[in-house]
């Protein structure tokens, strides 16, 4: 199976202004509860485990695509 790569102007768009938001979010985040990077970095791992293909959101988010009418 191929990874699945965005396109150029994806990259340049909505990726780059994605990336962006989470960059600010994160300092502001991080500004309020003046807290360590470590913290930071293990938020961030919990919300990229809700993206592994093992886990149950990504399943449902799966299904939901696969069954559009059902939802």
């Amino acid at each position: 199976m191929n990874k699945w790569m965005p396109s150029v102007e994806q990259q340049t768009g909505s990726v780059s202004r994605t990336f962006d938001f989470f960059i600010d979010e994160l300092t502001e985040l991080q500004e309020e509860l003046d807290c360590p990077d470590e913290f930071i970095y293990d938020f961030l791992d919990v919300i990229r485990n809700r993206w592994s293909a093992d886990s149950c959101h990504s399943k449902a988010r799966q299904h939901k695509r696969d069954n559009p009418s059902s939802y």
